[in-house]
């Protein structure tokens, strides 16, 4: 039996590669004719969003949805800690059964939608054999970067040597070493027709991306903040990959502070909900995260929802007046030991820092104007800007393909 099982585990990728090649060749004419004669069948003022079953992206669709759009999101997979989605696709072992089920759903759901939003570069398709067919349709693809899908190891480890997310990558380098996550890449700068980005760092990766703001999850949850308890000093710190996050160091800085007698509760999250994240920040001092990779992230605008300041390192030159006032608390892995002991003897600058935290958020991530600058892409033309609109972020105007 272990060697029948281990035969097809070796023949698998061999004859899912075939597969990929072979089988949208073969369908090929059949396709072009679909889409000569299904070019006009689409949802008017629509966008589908593609990734893997996670909240940030069914936040995404959600916002849009309130203001007009048909905007769905499809999910590839499922998740043990995330569950909603329009749309939840699963791709089928066998590689002949799993083109046909993307070649229906293809053509009864994604053809539809007048603009394809790739999360991290995914495709409804193992090969992405739809993407030149979207194109053929008049469709219009927006690749949207969230992480290291875009990242390169070496350049990164080049540009910052002192302090970046790659030098302890716990995640086993895919960025250069993933063949499928190379070929994604691939795929969306050959079809992709704008680009976006989540944090300003990763422009030194695709320096002609746009940088969208996350949105927040203010209106997509019941959270009530508790009063945090008076005999210790609550710090919440959730990551699923610990290594780009320099946990060791935090948590190094932490277990100072305790031999100095301070009466701290550490609170490390991993591979937990969305709920139980926020449940755990409901009642917490300060949190603290993405300590290495030179900008904040979700963890960080949750926990400010919450009326928790955020401990960060955010690059110099991402630096705005908005951050520095905000309730963000500014820090390196070196100072990090000194700066969590100055709030914890400094109570009076932690309350003003958790007075000012959600609001001062809120204003940074506002959910209706990062919505109408989603759309005002999804509007545009692959070759010109918005007429009368630059839609500024540090100077930046939203770039295009080919400019």
């Amino acid at each position: 039996m272990r060697l029948i099982l281990s035969f097809f585990k070796q023949i698998a990728k061999p004859v899912m590669a075939f597969c990929d090649i072979v089988l949208p060749s073969l369908f090929l004419p059949a396709n072009l004719t679909l889409v000569r004669l299904l070019r006009n069948r689409i949802y008017k003022n629509s966008v589908l969003h593609i990734d893997y079953m996670v909240h940030v992206t069914y936040l995404a669709a959600e916002v849009l949805k309130k203001h007009g759009m048909k905007a769905d999101y499809m999910a590839l997979g499922e998740s043990a800690v995330w569950t909603k989605a329009d749309y939840i696709f699963k791709a089928n072992r066998f590689p002949i059964i799993s083109y046909f089920k993307e070649l229906i759903v293809f053509w009864q759901i994604v053809a539809r939608y007048e603009t394809v939003h790739l999360h991290r570069g995914h495709t409804l398709t193992r090969s992405g054999w739809e993407l030149p067919l979207l194109k053929r349709l008049g469709r219009k693809i927006v690749v949207h970067y969230r992480g290291c899908e875009i990242r390169d190891r070496y350049l990164n480890m080049y540009l910052h040597p002192e302090c970046n997310i790659c030098q302890e990558c716990d995640y086993n380098a895919y960025c250069v070493n993933d063949k499928r996550v190379i070929r994604r890449r691939e795929l969306s700068r050959k079809y992709g027709d704008v680009f976006l980005v989540t944090t300003p760092d990763m422009k030194d990766f695709v320096p002609e991306a746009y940088h969208l703001p996350f949105f927040s999850f203010d209106d997509y949850g019941d959270f009530e903040r508790r009063e945090p308890k008076k005999n210790v000093f609550k710090i919440v710190h959730a990551t699923n990959h610990p290594g780009i996050e320099g946990t060791a160091r935090i948590q190094e800085s932490i277990d100072r502070l305790k031999s100095k007698g301070y009466p701290i509760e550490f609170v490390f999250l991993r591979g937990v909900s969305f709920s139980e994240v926020m449940k755990e920040l409901s009642d917490a001092h300060l949190s603290i995260g993405k300590m290495k990779m030179g900008y904040y992230a979700n963890f960080q605008i949750e926990s400010m929802l919450m009326s928790v300041p955020s401990v960060t390192y955010i690059r110099p030159e991402f630096l705005t007046d908005e951050l520095t006032s905000s309730g963000l608390i500014f820090s390196s892995l070196d100072g990090l030991e000194d700066t969590l002991e100055f709030y914890i003897t400094h109570t009076e600058k932690l309350a003003k820092k958790q007075e000012i935290s959600r609001d001062s958020i809120l204003k940074i991530h506002d959910n209706n104007k990062i919505a109408l600058e989603l759309i005002a892409i999804y509007q545009t033309s692959t070759t010109r800007l918005l007429d009368g609109l630059l839609l500024k972020k540090g100077g930046d105007s939203m770039p295009q393909k080919g400019e």
